[in-house]
């Protein structure tokens, strides 16, 4: 049996093999899927190897995710109330419009902000509708985007790719100037975390990576240095 912080990685590792976005490269489909499969089943397997694998495999689908998100986002700001109306009970859409009349919205919804609003019976039919409706808009979303806005779709395939070849770069300048990084160990150190976690933001080990953070991650790490030149003269 996987120890719990492995079996916890591998469950994200599960979820990003069974929801990979439309147009992912089949052989990229099968090998994560094969990836997955392995490491399901090495009982031996440690968390880096863990991580590294999906790191590899998070960067191959980053800009498919990334471009999916957004035509979903555009159908759930379109969409999503319209599907969610269309479950409620009769009693809990009577209940849904007194609260649309306090000024509390869909997306307020997902961000759990009227809990207090809602009985604990109309709260449990509330997020079966809300993951139903998710579903739904995935599948919309899916079809959308392999027709109707499949042009539009690999356009952004197309550019989040472009964003993710800077990062890379970005990332690699930061990977050098740890490396060169002796006379401050905890600070080359530092900078290798900061890459990390750029790193499970694109593989979904974290939150999603912000291009503009990666580009100011470089001056931040020589203004760092600097003070810490300061600090050293002044001691």
């Amino acid at each position: 049996m996987h120890n719990p912080a492995v079996q916890h990685t591998l469950t994200i590792f599960e979820r990003l093999c069974n929801s990979l976005p439309p147009l992912v490269p089949e052989t990229v489909v099968q090998d994560i899927e094969g990836a997955y499969e392995q490491m399901l089943h090495n009982y031996s397997l440690s968390l880096d190897d863990l991580e590294r694998t999906m790191i590899v495999f998070g960067k191959q689908i980053w800009p498919y995710r990334r471009a999916f998100d957004e035509f979903l986002s555009l159908a759930e700001g379109r969409m999503g109330e319209v599907f969610l109306r269309g479950i409620f009970s009769s009693s809990l859409k009577k209940r849904y419009n007194d609260f649309a009349l306090h000024g509390g919205t869909y997306r307020d919804l997902y961000a759990g902000a009227p809990v207090s609003f809602f009985t604990s019976e109309e709260r449990v039919e509330l997020c079966e509708a809300l993951v139903l409706v998710r579903t739904q808009l995935e599948a919309h979303t899916r079809q959308e985007v392999l027709t109707t806005e499949k042009k539009w779709y690999e356009q952004r395939i197309l550019e989040f790719q472009a964003i993710l070849d800077d990062i890379e770069k970005r990332l690699d300048t930061l990977r050098t100037m740890a490396d060169s990084e002796q006379e401050h160990p905890s600070l080359a150190a530092e900078i290798r975390q900061h890459v990390l976690s750029f790193e499970y933001g694109i593989c979904a080990l974290g939150p999603h990576v912000k291009h503009e953070a990666v580009c100011e991650a470089e001056e931040y790490f020589v203004g760092r240095k600097k003070n810490k030149q300061l600090f050293q003269l002044h001691d």
